[in-house]
């Protein structure tokens, strides 16, 4: 289990991360997910003690890590931007990795680089975007981390390998309960996967809870009705927002759903109701909306 507590980090006059505190159980995939430069790959970089918060703490199974803590090399850390040695390539990095990383398995290397179909034997430097993505993927779950923070990794893989990749993530989780904290913008990819979520907008966490609880708060619902309809209040729940296409009003809503349509039916003739599923992307815009972003509209 990964904690962070009350983490706070300034870059001279830029507090770049305020009082952020998560949590990502173990066996557990968490998706870090935000806004452009809101702060995510600085809290996994605080995470692996790439830099040091100015205040807060950050647990691992209740130990407090620090710069020298032994259990950092039970972390595997995949950045956006990969760099490798000039000259290297793969199996030069893994018997450099094996160097840093004593639970390395040759087993499991060598049927990672089957799986993926990575030339062992190119120079690093000269794959595509998503082969380096791939071979650090590869080294990475090879060292059997205890702890894997992912930034952006699915970044510049096509569908097919995305789906590889998954595969095996999931694997590592049900296998060795691996835990988990992947920073993406592709909401899409990591809706089904990720067992809790935490948004980010300007260096906050404005919003951490398990996916299938996010998914029951927020709910998408249509209906029409006979008369002209005018938005409803109550205590029982939110109208976020609400369009109207057609004769059909399109709503979005927070809190008790089943009441909103009692209350539709009593003050107009209800003609049609229906609620639809919210995906992550759509919860994200709305929970960012709260936060005042993203609601400006463009006038020519």
């Amino acid at each position: 289990m990964i904690r962070v507590e009350g983490l706070n980090k300034w870059f001279r006059d830029f507090n770049v991360l305020k009082d952020i505190n998560i949590t990502a159980n173990t066996g557990q995939i968490y998706g870090l997910v935000g806004s452009n430069g809101c702060g995510k790959t600085t809290l996994l970089k605080h995470i692996i003690q790439i830099f040091k918060g100015d205040s807060g703490s950050i647990y691992y199974k209740d130990t407090q890590i620090k710069e020298a803590s032994p259990e950092i090399e039970k972390f595997y850390y995949i950045q956006d931007d990969l760099y490798f040695p000039y000259g290297y390539n793969l199996d030069m990095l893994f018997k450099y990795e094996s160097k840093l990383y004593k639970n390395m398995s040759v087993e499991k290397y060598e049927k990672l680089l089957k799986f993926f179909n990575i030339n062992r034997k190119a120079k690093l430097t000269t794959l595509s975007k998503g082969q380096k993505k791939q071979a650090a993927f590869i080294i990475a779950v090879s060292a059997k981390p205890e702890v894997l923070l992912l930034d952006e990794v699915v970044d510049g893989l096509d569908a097919v390998v995305k789906r590889k990749f998954w595969n095996v993530l999931i694997n590592e989780v049900m296998e060795r309960d691996v835990t988990v904290i992947i920073s993406s913008h592709d909401l899409k990819e990591i809706d089904n996967i990720c067992d809790k979520i935490g948004i980010m907008h300007e260096g906050r966490i404005i919003k951490e809870e398990k996916m299938d609880t996010l998914k029951e708060e927020v709910k998408r619902v249509q209906f029409a009705v006979e008369e002209e309809y005018k938005e409803i209040k109550s205590d029982k729940y939110e109208i976020i927002k609400t369009q109207k296409i057609g004769s059909v009003y399109f709503g979005i809503i927070k809190g008790d759903v089943d009441i909103f349509r009692k209350d539709l039916n009593e003050k107009y003739t209800l003609l049609i109701f229906d609620e639809l599923s919210m995906d992550l992307e759509e919860i994200f815009i709305t929970e960012l909306g709260g936060a005042g972003y993203g609601k400006e509209e463009f006038i020519s």
